[in-house]
């Protein structure tokens, strides 16, 4: 396909990606260098971070152990009188304890006899005789565990005693490292006959922490990072738990599994692709959104050019984009305006052309036919008084006179709006206007059941008018209302002035104007009744105009129509 024929917002997407490509390709494989090294520095500092963070969860717990210690020794130091060795007289001070989990509660003296205790165990240090915490190695029957614990020191009948609350560091202790599935987490606790596992991951998990990394704890190290820990498995950190004597109590194995190493699996030449095809992705949806962004005020001209060419002159588009787009925007919005100017003014130029030809053609036509009709008129009356007629024949010359009036009438309206008289004009109240027809019109709204409603919100607006010809628009207007409610109703004539402009709106509740004639209605010699003119609405307009104002209309059908003639509103008291 030529180039040329592809669209503006294609080409500008192909052009994007020329110029992004080679600059892509080098960012692709510096950034693949850059993430796998950057992923493998940071392994061992997440682990650490990991680790760390396992130790504060125990630390929180012999903290928790050393309150809950503190809270019980004053307790006993306040409210036990007697021997501590009853059980009765403290155990109702550690049930609730043990039911929220605390896995040991003893009381010893200061020769290290137990007063009480939840359990029988044995410690594998001497007990302290001071308030402490830290990490206890406590056998139980045939087990042996790990606990965060605490004691306090109180005085009880004024003898020595010592609280001693802890609890087991099991699985339970895995705490949110459980949600990064990936990890492997162990816990090995010392004992004389070397680590013993107490907490792991994976339970069927038999291998322990090497001798070598054991005696470097053991020495006062605290964390050790192996990057080839059980035979390159892992990515590992060993971390020392020191017990209450300060000697090396367990060992933490926080461990990534080799096989876990996303990038390390992908290799650099691999990643440097998908970054190079996630990056050419991201530039062809860029450059779409771009173009998008650039062709759209171009579309949106093409939209408006077309839809002037149709003849929507009202056609107008958004002045966005850069700034060169928004001014040819706005240029041809403001060329639109002319040309909806230009159109309708041509518009009236065509309609005042017709009118004119028409009132020229209206103008012979009814001279020639006013003096036949004159003469018809004559003799018909001449024949009607002089001759004996029946009373049918008498009839029928009524009817002949009859219709060569209303042919007068006509020819006389056709006449009348041909050569339409210059207005006398007055200052007096618009209100007038309206008073004046409906003091005319009261028999024909009586006859057909219409009653006429008057609001004036003008404030006694003036104008500067011809009072007989405005009355005969309004006149118009009022009597078109009420043929077009047979069956009777309401006509609301109502007077609003703003802006400098004085209104008079009739409207009725009739069937409104039908949507394919609204295009006529002010059109001469346009009517929908059998025996109409059509000049009426015709008349209205052109008096409208020669007052320098306008005559428009508002309908729905089915909901009435609205006829107003707007005039320009006279100051108060200024002169005609």
């Amino acid at each position: 396909m030529p180039i040329r024929k592809t669209s503006l917002r294609l080409r500008l997407v192909i052009g994007f990606l020329l110029v992004s490509v080679p600059a892509m390709l080098t960012s692709a494989y510096v950034a693949a260098r850059l993430i796998s090294s950057a992923f493998e520095a940071n392994v061992e500092q997440w682990l650490g971070e990991t680790s760390r963070f396992f130790m504060l969860e125990v630390t929180e717990a012999t903290q928790e152990a050393q309150r809950v210690s503190s809270v019980i020794g004053h307790r006993l130091e306040t409210s036990v009188h007697g021997d501590l060795r009853r059980p009765k007289a403290i155990e109702r001070e550690f049930a609730l304890l043990s039911s929220v989990g605390y896995d040991l509660i003893a009381i010893y003296d200061d020769r290290r006899e137990m007063l009480f205790t939840s359990r029988d165990f044995t410690s594998s240090a001497v007990l302290p005789t001071e308030t402490s915490q830290g990490i206890f190695k406590i056998t139980t029957g045939d087990e042996k565990h790990l606990m965060a614990g605490a004691v306090q020191s109180v005085q009880v009948n004024d003898k020595p005693a010592y609280v001693l609350v802890g609890t087991w560091l099991d699985d339970s202790y895995l705490g949110s490292i459980k949600v990064v599935t990936s990890l492997d987490v162990r816990l090995f606790a010392e004992t004389s006959a070397g680590l013993e596992s107490v907490m792991l991951t994976h339970p069927d998990d038999t291998r322990t922490v090497p001798d070598a990394i054991r005696e470097r704890l053991a020495k006062g190290e605290d964390t050790i990072f192996d990057r080839e820990a059980d035979g390159g498995a892992y990515r590992a950190v060993y971390t020392a738990f020191r017990g209450i004597d300060g000697k090396l109590a367990a060992v933490a194995f926080i461990g990534l599994p080799s096989g876990a190493d996303f990038f390390e699996q992908l290799g650099p030449s691999q990643l440097f692709i998908g970054i190079f095809l996630l990056g050419s992705l991201i530039s062809i949806i860029v450059g779409a959104a771009m173009s998008g962004i650039l062709v759209k005020p171009l579309r949106a001209l093409t939209r408006g050019v077309r839809a002037i060419a149709a003849g929507d002159f009202k056609q107008r588009v958004p002045e966005t984009g850069g700034r060169e787009i928004a001014q040819l925007a706005a240029g041809f919005n403001g060329m639109a305006e002319q040309l909806g100017k230009l159109h309708a003014l041509e518009t009236e130029l065509r309609r005042r052309d017709r009118l004119s030809a028409l009132g020229q053609a209206a103008m012979v036509i009814a001279h020639e036919v006013r003096n036949p009709l004159g003469i018809i008129k004559t003799s018909t009356e001449v024949v009607r008084n002089r001759a004996k007629l029946g009373a049918a024949e008498d009839r029928m010359l009524g009817y002949v006179i009859e219709e060569v009036r209303r042919i007068e009438t006509l020819v006389r309206d056709f006449l009348d709006f041909a050569q339409p008289k210059a207005p006398s004009k007055t200052v007096f109240p618009f209100r007038a206007v309206i008073d004046r027809v409906a003091s005319i019109a009261m028999p024909e709204l009586d006859r057909h059941g219409v009653v006429l409603d008057i609001r004036d919100h003008s404030g006694g607006g003036l104008i500067s008018g011809d009072p007989d010809q405005l009355h005969q628009a309004g006149l118009n207007l009022v009597l078109n209302a009420i043929d077009a409610m047979p069956a009777g109703g309401m006509i609301t004539a109502e007077l609003t002035s703003t802006d400098g402009e004085i209104s008079l709106t009739i409207s009725d509740q009739g069937d409104g104007v039908a949507d394919e004639i609204r295009g006529e209605i002010f059109n001469p010699f346009f009517t929908t009744k059998t025996k109409g003119t059509g000049l009426g609405l015709a008349k209205v307009q052109s008096v409208a105009a020669a007052h320098g104002g306008r005559a428009h209309y508002a309908s729905s059908p089915g909901q009435g129509a609205s006829f107003t003639i707007t005039l320009p509103l006279l100051e108060r008291g200024a002169p005609g």
